[in-house]
C-alpha cells in the first residue's frame, strides 16, 4: 500500500484510553510500513511521544487550545500527505482485514469504505485488541445494533474511515472546518461526496472495531457547539449547485492552514 497516506487527528483527554487506542491503531498499521502515516495533534503544546513501532510516522502539533476541530486537523494532515490516496481515519478505529482491498479499489472519482458496519467494543474486548488481536471477532446477540443506533448515532459514509483519491479530496476543499467540536462534519463530507458525483463503495465482511473510551454526553450530543453544527448541516440541504460549487472553491483555498488558531505575532 505504498500509494496510501493514512491520516489521523488527535487530542489528549482526561483519561488514558484515547492515547492507548491511538497507539493500538499505530501498532495495527505497522504491518504495512510502506504507508505514509500522518498524525496531527491538536493542543497548545505537544503531549504525544513517537511510537517506536512506527518510525516512519509523521507526528506533528497543530496549535489549537480551543475546541477540537476534527475537520481542520484532517485537512492539515492532508496538506502534509505524500501519497496519491488518502485514508481519513478516526484515532480509535481498526478494520481487521479490508484496508488493502479498499486501497486497491479506490480510483479517481471513487471513494471506498473498508467496512459496512461498526461495533463498539467493551472495555474487556478493547484490551484484547490493544494487545494485538487485530482479527478479534466480537460476539453480539442476533439483532444487536452494529451502527450505534442505540446511542442515536448513525455512522455515515465519511465517518470512521474511508479511502479517497487525494485530488478528489482537495477538489472538494476537504472536510468543512466550520464544524467545531463533535457532530456534523462526517455528514457534511458525505453530502459533499455525493453532490460532487463521487462513487461510494463499502466493502468487507467484518465490522470495524471501535475501541472503547469514555464518551460523556457533554463531549458529544451535549457539547456547546452541537446545535450550531446541526444548523450548519441543515444548510447543506439548501445549497444550490452554484452555491455548492462556490463553497468547494472557497474551502479549497482555505483548508488545512496549520496556523489557523495561532495568535498573530
Amino acid at each position: 500500500m505504498r500509494a496510501l497516506s493514512y491520516l489521523i487527528t488527535y487530542r489528549e483527554s482526561g483519561s488514558s484510553e484515547r492515547r492507548e487506542n491511538l497507539f493500538a491503531v499505530l501498532r495495527w498499521l505497522a504491518q504495512w510500513p510502506e504507508i505514509d502515516l500522518v498524525v496531527i495533534e491538536q493542543d497548545s503544546v505537544p503531549r504525544l511521544e513517537r511510537d517506536p513501532s512506527q518510525p516512519n510516522c509523521s507526528m506533528g502539533l497543530a496549535y489549537n487550545p480551543g475546541p477540537f476541530n476534527k475537520a481542520w486537523g484532517l485537512n492539515v494532515a492532508a496538506r502534509m500527505a505524500r501519497g496519491p490516496l488518502l485514508a481519513l481515519a478516526d484515532a480509535d478505529l481498526i478494520v481487521p482485514r479490508a484496508l488493502p482491498g479498499a486501497v486497491e479499489r479506490c480510483s479517481p472519482g471513487h471513494a471506498v469504505k473498508p467496512y459496512r458496519s461498526i461495533v463498539d467494543l467493551t472495555v474487556v474486548e478493547s484490551k484484547r485488541v490493544r494487545a494485538g488481536e487485530w482479527g478479534f471477532a466480537p460476539r453480539r446477540a442476533a439483532g444487536a445494533p452494529l451502527n450505534r443506533e442505540a446511542q442515536g448515532e448513525h455512522v455515515v459514509f465519511a465517518g470512521g474511515l474511508f479511502v479517497i483519491h487525494r485530488d478528489d479530496y482537495l477538489q472538494l476543499g476537504g472536510f468543512d472546518e466550520r464544524f467545531v467540536g463533535w457532530g456534523g462534519e462526517d455528514d457534511a463530507m458525505t453530502v459533499k461526496l455525493r453532490r460532487a458525483g463521487v462513487a461510494l463503495s463499502e466493502i468487507g465482511d467484518e465490522p470495524a472495531l471501535h475501541l472503547w473510551h469514555p464518551r460523556p454526553r457533554e463531549s458529544t450530543l451535549g457539547q456547546p457547539r452541537y446545535d450550531a453544527n446541526r444548523a450548519l448541516l441543515a444548510d447543506y440541504a439548501t445549497y444550490s449547485d452554484a452555491q455548492f460549487t462556490r463553497l468547494c472553491e472557497v474551502q479549497r483555498q482555505t483548508m488545512g492552514n496549520r496556523h489557523k488558531y495561532r495568535p498573530a505575532a
